[in-house]
């Protein structure tokens, strides 16, 4: 018999669009041969699961309507704690979690980011092993006593990139052997076989429309450059899905990701447009959505890969150009200096 093996994602992902869901599927249909596998996530209408995974979705309707009322109550008394930090984040999820588990017995629980979630569904399947994956630097960023009960809670804690292991490292040292790095992985496969234009000048972007992706400050480079380059295009591939202020820019020392706070609240898209050089705005193109099966075909249509962010835990965009033989050009932040070798696969700026 097989080992059974769950993998808990974002309850804020049901449809699978995020990098975290993407890998969870391959590391799924991967693993597959050696585990009975199942992937828990949030129930929501019209979300389609994946073929070829099990999936069981959780319904988290109680938890949206908790969320928004304690975020306000958060603003209105002007607490410094996260709330996203909290056993109050999601609770109905993870309570259904916790008993779920229970009653399918799995050997292995693997959970991402959210690390309140592991004390407590320890607590209900005792014969577990628990995984701590995390994409982010919440452990090292937040409360060093609370964070560090969830940390000894897991078995091993795994993080996307060295830049994330290291911090997390210095955060709890007492832990630091089962901290260790696990790069996000691409089919490399399927992306080598993609060949980019060779004519042309298509400059792309890739990932979600939120202000850590630095959109604005390409904007400002496109309008400096393109009045030269007549035929250079900028295409964004992504939707607006702003990462909550209190996830990251609020919690970062780094004035340069801090001072994105001028961008909330509102849309950053319409922020971003706003900056464009009326004279080019047929040059730049917001695609929206494309999913992850499509992208085959757009980076097949550009010919530069650029990443702009102020912060990235690792880049999976940028591994994804890189494997399609995309030249690359990103910003020398977080885990994207262990993708990209400046100068020999690509320009670090």
């Amino acid at each position: 018999m097989r080992p059974k093996l769950a993998f808990v994602t974002n309850p804020l992902d049901a449809n699978f669009r995020s990098s975290i869901s993407i890998i969870t599927l391959e590391l799924a249909k991967r693993l597959s041969g050696d585990f009975d596998i199942t992937v828990y996530t949030s129930a929501a209408k019209g979300a389609v699961d994946p073929e070829g995974v099990k999936v069981r979705r959780l319904h988290v309707w109680p938890d949206r309507q908790l969320r928004r009322l304690t975020g306000r109550l958060a603003r209105f008394y002007g607490l410094k704690k996260p709330f996203f930090t909290s056993a109050l984040y999601y609770p109905s999820y993870m309570f259904q979690l916790g008993h779920d588990m229970r009653k399918q017995g799995f050997d292995i629980a693997h959970i991402h980011n959210f690390s309140q979630f592991v004390p407590y569904i320890r607590s209900l399947n005792r014969n577990t092993r628990f995984v701590l994956h995390t994409h982010s630097e919440w452990l090292s960023q937040l409360d060093g006593r609370m964070m560090g009960g969830r940390v000894a809670a897991a078995d091993l804690v795994l993080c996307c990139s060295d830049f994330i292991t290291a911090r997390t490292r210095q955060g709890f040292p007492d832990y630091a052997s089962r901290c260790h790095t696990l790069h996000n992985g691409v089919d490399y496969g399927r992306f080598s076989q993609v060949s980019p234009a060779r004519t042309g000048s298509r400059l792309i972007c890739v990932g979600r429309i939120t202000p850590e992706k630095g959109l604005h400050t390409l904007i400002e480079a496109f309008n400096i450059v393109a009045p030269k380059h007549p035929d250079l295009e900028l295409h964004f591939i992504g939707q607006e899905r702003i990462t909550p202020r209190e996830f990251l820019v609020d919690l970062s020392e780094t004035d340069t990701v801090r001072s994105l706070a001028s961008f909330y609240p509102g849309s950053y898209q319409k922020k971003i447009t706003e900056r464009i050089d009326p004279q080019l705005s047929s040059r730049v193109v917001f695609t929206g959505h494309v999913s992850h099966s499509e992208m085959m075909s757009r980076y097949s249509e550009a010919n530069i890969f650029i990443n702009a962010s102020f912060y990235e835990s690792f880049g999976m965009p940028v591994a994804e150009a890189m494997a399609c033989g995309l030249p690359v050009i990103a910003t020398r932040v977080g885990g994207v200096p262990e993708i990209v070798e400046d100068g020999r696969s690509g320009l670090l700026i």
